[in-house]
């Protein structure tokens, strides 16, 4: 009965591990392992509709090719900018509560798409939640906005980093790294055990870190000399997937060293805009796997 009641309270009424536990008098985990005992004995039956069909096919081939570790290509009525990044962010949030396990440490970054998977993942596994880079864009698709609702549904901590992405200098970047909560949070990025970011464009520019105003037009103009196509956090990626680090230094964020460390890295990102900035993310191997729509798939493949 206890088991029954449970599982009713979680996937039915939509009640919380925590309020569950306080309701019965036990611990969170306590309820987590009864949830689980609940669906292995058979008394919970989940059906997944996702929002956008995912190409098995299309999904495998992309694998293969390019040798990631998992492709998720997403099926879009139409390849608008906003309605891609409404299927990618749902479909991203089931991989997420798919894959994602009791203990891990979750990365993540900012972006609309991120903030669409953030809105839209309800139940996922107990897990402390790292933001991997400061803010650079609208306070409605911060890493902040992304790394609160994740760590509610996940009943984790939260690490947020309160703090710009680009410093407009050396020294004030290092005096923003010597910030008690900065300096904590950023301490959490060596424990990520799986990350999920965004990837942003600097050629066509579809990125908020290519707008951030601390970059300035001389600094951004010369970055695109060097080639800069792509970025991921602040780890910045030319046309040929090699790592530019010339801001390195000003910038609040993980290392392309840490996001290299991590299990599993899930890159996100579609649309026209993105085609070669993903690309040249997928031959940098900072990313291990993508979700991406299957146009963006298609063009991949052909190239």
């Amino acid at each position: 009965m206890k088991l029954a009641f449970a599982a009713k309270r979680h996937y039915i009424d939509g009640r919380s591990r925590v309020e569950i536990a306080a309701e019965m008098g036990v611990s969170r985990f306590r309820v987590a392992r009864m949830l689980d005992d609940a669906r292995e004995a058979g008394m919970v039956n989940i059906t997944v509709r996702a929002p956008g069909p995912v190409d098995a096919d299309l999904s495998k081939r992309l694998q293969d090719a390019f040798g990631l570790r998992r492709a998720l290509a997403v099926a879009t009525p139409v390849e608008s900018p906003e309605l891609v990044q409404q299927y990618l962010g749902r479909v991203a949030a089931l991989l997420l509560s798919e894959i994602a396990v009791d203990g891990d440490v979750i990365g993540l970054t900012a972006g609309r798409t991120m903030s669409v998977m953030a809105r839209t993942l309800t139940n996922i596994s107990h897990c402390d939640v790292v933001q991997l880079a400061g803010v650079a864009g609208p306070i409605q698709s911060t890493a902040v906005d992304v790394i609160r609702r994740v760590s509610r549904a996940a009943e984790g901590n939260a690490f947020t980093l309160y703090a710009p992405l680009v410093a407009s200098d050396k020294a004030s970047a290092r005096a923003i790294r010597r910030q008690i909560d900065v300096q904590n949070s950023l301490e959490q990025i060596n424990r990520v055990t799986l990350a999920m970011v965004a990837i942003g464009s600097w050629a066509p520019p579809d990125s908020e870190m290519y707008h951030n105003a601390a970059i300035g037009g001389e600094r951004r103009q010369q970055l695109l000399e060097r080639g800069v196509q792509a970025e991921i956090g602040a780890t910045l990626i030319d046309t040929r997937g090699r790592v530019v680090d010339d801001i390195a230094e000003l910038c609040i964020a993980a290392s392309t060293e840490q996001l290299r460390a991590i299990g599993e890295v899930i890159g996100v990102a579609g649309g026209e805009n993105k085609t070669e900035a993903v690309r040249v993310a997928i031959a940098s191997g900072v990313i291990d796997s993508l979700v991406t729509d299957c146009e963006l798939a298609r063009r991949l493949l052909s190239a």
